[in-house]
């Protein structure tokens, strides 16, 4: 019972990070299975992950070697909620696009938090990074981007649906639509808008490129390639932030993202390239 309502929880094993399987996944699915008795919503527990990402960022930027291990111990912890919020949403069947987009900007406001107090720390103890930080903060945010990319393209694709972002797009366009025949919540609907915006861009973008694969061919060929891109996830990098201030090492953590994961990134999207140059659009 409780591997049927696990797995239901997940958007798509093959597809999931190692370290969120492995972990962090399973750590919130057992705090799910708490928060679901209780009057709480996933946007809710987004704000909670949010607050303990907020409160790693200060102690990174204490610098202190028991900062450093609070620091790491609390974005463990903003990484399970975060998880939760997704789980509880799916078993709930009661995932919103605004709690998609609020999603999104808690994950964007901690994770600049994060690279500001790692430049703030360092800078304290009498090591100025800040060049070194700010390459390792983009670095980071073009890796999520590309494995998100490629994962929403993986998860679509083998369910047989059209496009995962064509699909998104419609669906926000029917919330904002939604939203102002009521006349109420302007905040909302600015947000979603805003982000329909973002979505609309993206798609322009892609237009060019997008094709439709056979879904079983499509998995054949990528469950290998879907794989080393989760190593660019954005658990994995967290999970080497933890694993570097828990040796109070975060310069350690800077100079992996910046050389070993760039050149991850170039090695897996040579790799992908030759992948789809195989593949025939049906």
């Amino acid at each position: 019972m409780w591997v049927e309502t696990y797995r239901r929880s997940l958007k798509m094993p093959e597809a999931e990070e190692v370290f969120d399987l492995v972990f962090y996944r399973p750590a919130a699915f057992l705090v799910v299975k708490v928060l679901i008795l209780l009057p709480i919503t996933p946007n809710q527990v987004t704000m909670l992950s949010l607050i303990a990402g907020l409160v790693a960022a200060w102690h990174l930027s204490v610098a202190t070697g028991t900062a450093l291990i609070l620091a790491a111990v609390w974005y463990c912890a903003a990484n399970i909620l975060d998880c939760s919020d997704g789980q509880l949403a799916r078993l709930q069947k009661s995932g919103t696009p605004l709690g998609r987009v609020v999603d999104g900007v808690a994950d964007y406001i901690s994770s600049v938090a994060i690279f500001l107090g790692i430049g703030i720390g360092l800078s304290a103890t009498g090591t100025a990074a800040w060049g070194l930080v700010i390459a390792a903060g983009v670095s980071s945010a073009l890796h999520a981007i590309l494995f998100d990319r490629y994962q929403g393209e993986f998860i679509s694709t083998v369910r047989g649906e059209t496009t995962a972002l064509g699909d998104e797009v419609n669906r926000y366009e029917n919330e904002v639509a939604g939203v102002a025949a009521t006349g109420k919540n302007p905040g909302r609907a600015f947000i979603l808008r805003l982000y329909l915006r973002y979505l609309k861009v993206q798609q322009q973008i892609s237009a060019r490129t997008e094709r439709t694969f056979d879904p079983e061919t499509y998995r054949r060929e990528n469950l290998t390639m879907i794989r080393l891109w989760s190593f660019l996830g954005p658990t994995t990098n967290r999970t080497l932030l933890i694993a570097c201030a828990l040796a109070g090492r975060v310069d350690v953590f800077l100079w992996t993202v910046v050389t070993a994961g760039n050149a991850w990134t170039i090695l897996c999207y040579l790799l992908q390239k030759r992948i789809q140059s195989k593949l025939r659009p049906v």
